[in-house]
């Protein structure tokens, strides 16, 4: 089960915190998903300098993938991907959000180490994003993430997550491209 899955199971049984955030632009899609209409969010986003979202990748999954300028979803040694969940109005913090979520992937990958990292502090005053590290030697394609969670609304003040992963070909690949990342995540 990837780590995407898990954390749109997480957040079927998991929902967060309370209102009181500065308002976004976090948008609605519907989508056909087996004969029902099933709702899809992204973030209105701008990618970091020297990269692109991946339409064709994001259409595909359902979530906004971002690669670098020249590659693909296929190709790039690295990439960012953002999942946006709905809020649906029960209280929960987001570092308790982000702890049921570790806790999950550490169930379903056995073997990963989770590491939290400094928060990273964004430039539109919303709460810091909460920053973590996986490595997972069981997975290959996984073997190494950075993953940070934070907090968002749409133009009604409807609450989401946010869950913005850096992933790739190993640490080495990310550590190249963290500076863009943290650079995101601050403008997010």
């Amino acid at each position: 089960m990837t780590r995407i899955r898990l954390l749109q199971m997480a957040f079927a049984a998991v929902l967060i915190f309370g209102s009181g955030f500065a308002r976004a632009d976090v948008q609605k899609f519907m989508n056909d998903c087996g004969g029902k209409l099933c709702a899809y969010y992204q973030l209105v986003l701008t990618p970091p300098d020297g990269w692109v979202i991946d339409q064709k990748a994001t259409s595909e999954k359902k979530v906004q993938i971002i690669v670098p300028k020249g590659t693909d979803f296929g190709t790039a040694p690295a990439l960012i991907y953002v999942q946006v969940f709905y809020h649906a109005g029960k209280q929960q913090t987001l570092a308790d959000f982000a702890r049921v979520s570790n806790e999950r992937w550490q169930a379903a990958a056995g073997d990963a180490r989770i590491s939290a990292l400094a928060p990273v502090e964004r430039a539109n005053g919303k709460p810091p994003f909460l920053r973590f590290v996986y490595v997972n030697p069981s997975k290959a394609q996984q073997a190494y993430e950075v993953g940070s969670f934070g907090v968002d609304a749409d133009k009604d003040g409807n609450e989401f997550v946010l869950d913005v992963v850096l992933t790739g070909g190993g640490k080495a690949a990310l550590d190249r491209v963290d500076k863009d990342y943290v650079a995101f995540l601050k403008a997010h």
